[in-house]
């Protein structure tokens, strides 16, 4: 059951079968991994990334596009209020007297807020034109502290290989046998399939946490757009792991507990955005936390969803890094700047809830040069997909979850 929800909520059940969009032909929806990698890899797996592998493994890098002149000098586009209301699955905490949740059962929710409500809702001043600038301000630190303790426990680090090469990138544990990434972190975008996959969370300076290990990976899926068409507005991907890890006799969820998922939130949200990055300036060693704002959304490839914009500045290696709703300390939340729980997606007791995965970045001509120490705006921008639960569009991020959420 949901934790002490205070707006009104009406039990439901996230979309998994919807209506198709046209895309050139394509038969959209998830595709689960193919047959021959669905199998435990408990044992070869765990023999294959040994400490060396691990260290050397390369952070996946994500695309980069340059903004161009013309889109820049048009305004940013206005953010679409979803379809559908929004909707919560919830998560779950190993250190309460809760039980677990059912798998993927979601709830409805009616917030009952006015426009006033969000125009305070910004960490700073909305820039004008974020395509064009000033940028809108972020906020990045290290995250101190142990990452044993829920809900910084659901953070990993997720190794694959993938075009002949050893990479690393970033997950979230979402279900007790369910973590969610990047769709450019389990394919190339073109048909193929990352192998090798291990999820580690809590990974740190020292490797793999003691006591919590690693897991390997059974089965799991991505959209049709993105595996076919590498398409970044639906560029995320589910994957369900082992029911025991190399160091816990147990789903990875009864160890880690895990993040809520939130659908049909309007891009306008202040967003926690967690990630391991890995290329200069970072070691992907630490787990990197930013806050800003989503300012914007738009249409990377025309048709279907569209995808929406935060300030960042993680490098490769934090792709499939969650971005959150109502992130809270271990012991309390993290207030929203406007001071109101009345604009959470469902109270200051119920985050965290994962509402997007670091998909792209975004930059202008000077992509080059990194913000000071003392500057506070961005030099690009970091893409998300919606999340989405509708009923037009069968490979939306709830399918894709739904999936692991029925499967693990």
């Amino acid at each position: 059951m949901l934790r002490s929800l205070s707006v009104a909520v009406v039990l439901t059940t996230a979309s998994q079968v919807s209506l198709s969009q046209d895309r050139g032909g394509e038969a959209p929806g998830p595709v689960p991994m193919p047959s021959e990698l669905q199998r435990p890899q408990s044992g070869n797996v765990h023999d294959y990334w040994t400490p060396e592998r691990m260290e050397s493994a390369r952070p996946r890098g994500m695309s980069r596009p340059v903004v161009p002149d013309a889109q820049s000098s048009t305004s940013s586009e206005e953010a679409d209020l979803p379809l559908g209301p929004p909707i919560l699955v919830p998560g779950w905490s190993p250190e309460g007297d809760e039980l677990p949740p059912v798998p993927g059962e979601s709830y409805e929710i009616n917030l009952k807020v006015a426009p006033l409500d969000f125009s305070l809702q910004t960490h700073g001043s909305a820039p004008t034109n974020p395509k064009d600038g000033p940028y809108g301000p972020f906020q990045r630190w290290t995250m101190q502290g142990r990452y044993e303790t829920w809900p910084r426990s659901v953070h990993g680090k997720l190794f694959f290989s993938l075009g002949g090469s050893d990479s690393e990138c970033s997950a979230t544990v979402i279900g007790r046998n369910v973590i969610a990434t990047a769709g450019h972190c389990v394919s190339d975008g073109s048909g193929t399939w990352a192998t090798n996959f291990l999820f580690c969370p809590g990974y740190s300076q020292s490797g793999p946490m003691p006591g919590t290990g690693c897991w390997g990976v059974r089965d799991g899926t991505t959209s049709t757009a993105f595996l076919q068409s590498d398409d970044e507005d639906y560029d995320y991907a589910c994957l369900i792991t082992n029911t025991t890890g190399d160091q816990f006799n147990g789903p990875i969820g009864d160890r880690t507990g895990w993040t809520g998922v939130a659908y049909n939130r309007a891009t306008f949200q202040p967003i926690v955005q967690f990630g391991y990055p890995g290329d200069a300036p970072f070691d992907g060693k630490t787990i990197q936390q930013v806050v800003s704002v989503e300012w914007y959304e738009l249409d990377r490839t025309p048709g279907g969803q569209k995808s929406k914009y935060i300030g960042s500045d993680l490098t490769g290696g934090s792709s499939g890094g969650g971005w959150f709703l109502s992130w809270r300390h271990p012991s309390t939340e993290y207030p929203d700047t406007d001071g109101s729980t009345v604009t959470d997606p469902a109270g200051a007791q119920n985050g965290p809830y994962l509402n997007g995965v670091n998909s792209h970045t975004r930059c202008a001509s000077n992509c080059g040069s990194p913000p000071t120490t003392t500057s506070g705006e961005f030099w690009q921008e970091m893409g998300s997909p919606q999340f989405l639960n509708s009923t037009t569009d069968n490979q939306d991020a709830s399918d894709i979850f739904g999936y692991c959420f029925a499967n693990q």
